[in-house]
């Protein structure tokens, strides 16, 4: 049995609607393993902060096929930039998700302005941002997007 696993039996909860895996260092490897448990298929909830999961475990989380049902993902301090910012704002796989947190990562303009760009955006009520890298250019892309002028929790201080 894989460390994901026990994590998993360990830390599934409401009814395995929830997964809380708040700073288990998983990382990226774990994170890209984690996706393709289809015991995720239930979950509404990912809590995932401090886990050093990167780009690459986002895109991994992105594109499974197991989070159709995910309303709601927490992905504070992960060292996720543009490519996994990008890849989760385009992501055909996450219909339901309209909360996410993404404070104390390193994305910059690119991620910032691929949410301000997503037509999945538009289902967001939550979009925290805050304390990334962009500059101004991703900032007035955010506040001034179309797509999340219903985002009822729009963070995006930069500091």
């Amino acid at each position: 049995m894989s460390k994901i696993d026990d994590l998993l039996k360990g830390n599934l909860l409401e009814e395995g609607t929830v997964l809380l895996l708040r700073d288990k260092y998983i990382g990226i490897r774990g994170c890209m393993e984690l996706a393709t448990k289809e015991v995720l298929k239930n979950v509404k909830q990912l809590i995932l902060p401090g886990n050093q999961i990167a780009d690459e475990g986002l895109e991994a989380l992105a594109e499974s096929p197991f989070l159709g049902n995910l309303e709601v993902l927490n992905i504070n301090h992960n060292d996720i930039g543009d490519d996994g910012a990008v890849s989760l704002a385009n992501s055909e796989n996450l219909p339901k998700l309209k909360e996410i947190t993404m404070f104390g990562n390193v994305i910059g303009d690119i991620g910032a302005q691929a949410f301000a760009n997503s037509v999945h955006s538009k289902k967001y009520i939550k979009l925290d941002l805050y304390k990334n890298q962009y500059t101004d250019i991703g900032y007035k892309a955010l506040t001034e997007s179309e797509n999340l002028k219903n985002c009822e929790e729009l963070e995006v201080y930069r500091d």
